[in-house]
């Protein structure tokens, strides 16, 4: 239950109808009270009247293969104008943002709209509307040589753009990592990640999310690969900086995590491992007159051709094997313990070009994902620096999903029989998975909203106070009996948070909406007004 009153309570779902793939982003107009969400399965984006959340109903969907999209990513809207991100005709070729208005219409002069960096995987608009921000990936298809060289063909540069709305048409400027090209091994040092092979910084660096600082000048993008946070002055269309976010320590109390999908319990205990944090959404807040950085650390491997020294284009190889075959810990090799974990073969000091192989053998463990969130201090200063970190969730996530849903502890779905999959399933892996996050201001209170992908639960949190974060609530609104694909299994795959305050709402009262990628739909929650006080009391 909540503790202060304040609660998240369903009040109505949408159904794309397309299952898996069907509903992952969502984004809000305010005036027309549309919902926008990227139905990937189709490659649409659904216009969705939410006026009455209760009674939610289809308006139209626009269809953007014809205008040269291979693959819808990601959606933002404000004062009536809609972002849509597009992979191009291919994932490595250049990305696009279309722009429309909410009846799905282009808008004048960008009827093809904008040419960004490859994979534009995000993009969100600034609270003020000039600005959309889109985190173009520059995701490989493959790290094989050419000529003893990796063309951007092969893996484009990652890459950030920024585009002002308030232009007529809209215009943008993309900016990638060239002015770090020379800063390698201190982001390396840094706590960041740079592996590669042959891959130069400026290729190596995946932007995977964006968020844009309260005051509209600023944009947090982080490299999720690289474990790596970058800042964006957003004025000037420059990146200031990349932040390395370092690694988590397992072996300490309140920090610990189940490894083993093979000892049939839950066993949530400090091992000798490093977690690194990988974070995927990320979320921008105020207090106290400074600002922070609020990261979902769900963790993500590589797994390309010529990863591991390999000469196949068509044959992938995975960069996080069990530790039983790579490891030298004895201590952590038992499959009851951590044997079967995945980690890393590119420990953080391997550097761009070290040839590294499937039975390349490590003894640190290092993990994907911190299994948390992480609260991290903002950081404007020109250059490459650890990140400042005030607070992180440790093992409470797990915890709760373990106190609450015991039996289905570390599971998550089945994509072919489209069934709940087994107890603790993803215990060797990277456990609840952590992924999307919003916050919001309500009841003089300022909120987060954390999504666990695999678990399918979302979390409330009131972080009035960034530097120690206070848990509400835990929800889950999937149906463990049912199917994905019968539209029987609620609600499945949390991706994309939205926290709607009172003042953008439709229904005049604080708002999350959550888009479920596997069960392709879209809940709605109210968050509560808390319970007066009684006199007295």
């Amino acid at each position: 239950m909540p503790v202060n009153g304040s609660e998240l309570r369903f009040v109505g779902r949408w159904t794309s109808g397309a299952g898996l793939a069907g509903a992952e982003i969502s984004a809000v107009d305010k005036e027309s009270k549309r919902l926008f969400v990227t139905n990937g399965a189709k490659n649409t984006i659904d216009i969705v009247d939410i006026s009455n959340p209760k009674k939610v109903k289809l308006v139209k969907s626009v269809d953007f293969t014809a205008l040269g999209s291979s693959g819808i990513q990601s959606v933002a809207a404000k004062n009536g104008i809609v972002v849509v991100a597009s992979a191009g005709a291919s994932k490595t070729a250049p990305g696009i943002l279309f722009v429309m208005d909410v009846n799905g219409k282009m808008v004048k002069g960008l009827p093809a709209g904008l040419t960004v960096g490859a994979l534009p995987d995000s993009v969100t608009i600034s609270s003020d509307g000039k600005y959309a921000i889109s985190a173009n990936e520059g995701e490989p298809k493959d790290y094989c040589l050419v000529n003893g060289a990796l063309p951007e063909t092969s893996d484009p540069k990652g890459s950030i753009s920024i585009v002002d709305l308030e232009a007529t048409p809209p215009t943008v400027k993309t900016v990638d990592f060239t002015s770090f090209a020379q800063r390698k091994n201190a982001i390396i040092y840094a706590g960041g990640r740079i592996f590669g092979p042959g891959a130069s910084v400026e290729q190596d660096l995946e932007p995977e999310y964006a968020a844009i600082s309260a005051d509209s000048t600023t944009a947090y993008v982080t490299l999720q690969e690289n474990n790596s946070i970058a800042t964006v002055d957003l004025a000037t269309a420059t990146i200031t900086n990349v932040l390395g976010l370092g690694y988590k320590n397992h072996n300490v109390y309140n920090t610990g995590l189940d490894m083993s999908d093979r000892d049939n319990a839950i066993n949530i205990v400090p091992r000798n491992v490093q977690g690194m944090y990988l974070p995927d959404a990320i979320a921008s807040v105020t207090a106290g007159g400074n600002t922070y950085m609020i990261t979902a650390n769900e963790g993500d491997a590589r797994e390309w051709p010529c990863l591991l020294g390999g000469t196949s284009t068509t044959t992938a190889e995975r960069e996080d094997p069990r530790y039983a075959d790579v490891g030298l810990d004895t201590n952590l090799t038992p499959s009851s313990v951590a044997g079967r974990a995945r980690v890393t073969v590119f420990p953080p000091a391997v550097v761009t070009g070290t040839i590294v192989g499937s039975t390349t053998k490590v003894t640190p463990a290092y993990t994907f994902g911190g299994r948390s969130f992480t609260v991290w201090k903002s950081n404007t200063i020109d250059g490459v620096f650890n990140a400042d970190i005030v607070y992180d969730s440790g093992d409470e996530l797990e915890r709760l999903v373990a106190a609450r849903r015991p039996l289905l502890f570390n599971s998550d779905w089945n994509t072919e029989t489209g069934l709940v999959g087994s107890f603790e399933s993803r215990s060797s892996a990277k456990g609840p998975e952590p992924e999307g996050l919003a916050v919001g201001t309500a009841y003089g209170r300022q909120w987060m909203v954390l999504a666990l992908e695999r678990d399918s639960g979302i979390v409330l949190y009131d972080v009035t106070n960034p530097v120690l974060p206070q848990f509400r609530q835990y929800l889950n609104t999937s149906l463990p009996g049912g199917n994905i694909y019968q539209n029987t299994a609620g609600d499945v795959s949390p991706e994309g948070v939205l926290f709607l305050e009172a003042s953008e709402s439709p229904t005049g009262k604080p708002l999350v909406i959550v888009s479920y990628e596997l069960s392709g739909t879209v809940a709605m929650f109210e968050l509560t007004a808390p319970a007066p006080t009684k006199a007295g009391k």
